[in-house]
């Protein structure tokens, strides 16, 4: 009898899901777009599960085509772990590559009610094994990661939990925006700086995404979950966040910050004034376009400083739009590291599966 009412549960919460994804889908139409030409390529990469693939959007810096090897930067989407969102942050992944010459790689993960916690934590620790088996590509001693609303808490956990796993890479820096930084806390106890009558995640809609990312309650004490109870020296010594005034999540996003200034750490806090939770996505208001521009602004400058990023230094570059072959870049990207020692890494980080179909 339990599990039958947990399969009616769960029916449930997938119906409401559904309902509240297309809502969604039609509310973020509009923030797909870029001005700056991009040669971003889309390819899938093996996870942990046999037969599995994950999806990611793999923009390359401008000079890719004569001199690959460049820092990278990981971001995820934010979806509340229930909805769509996989290419939503197009702008800022595009702006990224081209103000400081690096690779962004942009990536999927799976969703809740269908796969709850930690699918998604699997997923995203399956995406930096992959970035750590292609040296030929990524600089693994700058790497950064970032990420919107759920998917910031996902590279708050890549830069802390995760990163004390040991994949290789060097994660210098989590850059993340408007981050839920503890679960655990009930939706109707987080209160923002300022109210506004206008609100994008009622409590009931939160308290919806937790019920379906993480059902089981003690989970929310996972730092996997809630990255603002985890071990806080397994962070790197820079983070970058940026939280907005009218948010609920904004007070804890900013304990966080402030609980990481530990005299050796560069933690930069910037709330966007008048803004509430995805300003950058929601074109509503005269002040959007600033409020994104200022937002990105601040966090590439402090991205840059992290990484110690090459400037790209070919500006005629930028106005002609990327170099190379659409081509030969996916090539490059799906075909496996042929200097990687195979017996000392896991089978299934490898990209020999995705070799290009034969015309």
């Amino acid at each position: 009898m339990p599990g039958f009412f947990r399969s009616l549960s769960y029916l449930r919460l997938k119906c409401e899901a559904c309902v509240v994804r297309r809502f969604a889908n039609r509310a973020q139409r509009d923030g797909y777009t870029s001005e700056l030409p991009t040669q971003r390529q889309l390819i899938k990469i093996p996870s942990r599960d046999t037969g599995r693939r994950i999806r990611i959007w793999v923009y390359p810096h401008l000079d890719w085509n004569r001199s690959p090897r460049r820092p990278a930067m990981i971001n995820w989407h934010g979806s509340g772990f229930v909805v769509g969102g996989f290419g939503l942050d197009h702008v800022w992944c595009t702006e990224a590559t081209y103000d400081l010459g690096m690779w962004v790689i942009d990536a999927d993960y799976r969703k809740a009610p269908e796969n709850p916690f930690p699918a998604a934590v699997h997923d995203a620790e399956d995406v930096l094994r992959w970035v750590s088996t292609r040296p030929d590509l990524f600089d693994l001693d700058r790497v950064a990661v970032s990420g919107f609303a759920s998917g910031a808490t996902l590279a708050l956990v890549a830069a802390s939990t995760l990163r004390r796993a040991d994949h290789g890479l060097n994660i210098r820096v989590p850059v993340v925006f408007y981050p839920i930084t503890n679960s655990d806390i009930d939706p109707a106890r987080k209160i923002p700086s300022q109210r506004e009558r206008s609100v994008p995640l009622p409590i009931r809609i939160t308290r919806f995404f937790n019920k379906c990312y993480v059902p089981n309650r003690d989970d929310r004490l996972d730092p996997r979950v809630s990255p603002d109870l985890g071990d806080l020296e397994s962070f790197p010594d820079h983070a970058v966040f940026i939280t907005a005034e009218h948010d609920i999540f904004a007070p804890e996003g900013m304990t966080l910050a402030d609980n990481l200034r530990n005299g050796h750490r560069t933690v930069i806090s910037y709330m966007v004034q008048g803004a509430n939770h995805g300003f950058d996505k929601d074109r509503r208001g005269d002040d959007f376009e600033r409020r994104r521009a200022t937002a990105y602004s601040v966090a590439r400058e402090h991205l840059d400083n992290a990484l110690q990023a090459v400037a790209l230094g070919f500006p005629q570059l930028a106005l002609a739009g990327p170099p190379g072959d659409a081509e030969r870049l996916r090539d490059l990207l799906v075909l496996g590291y042929r200097g990687t020692n195979r017996h000392r890494v896991p089978r299934w980080v490898y990209n020999s599966r995705l070799r290009p179909r034969a015309n």
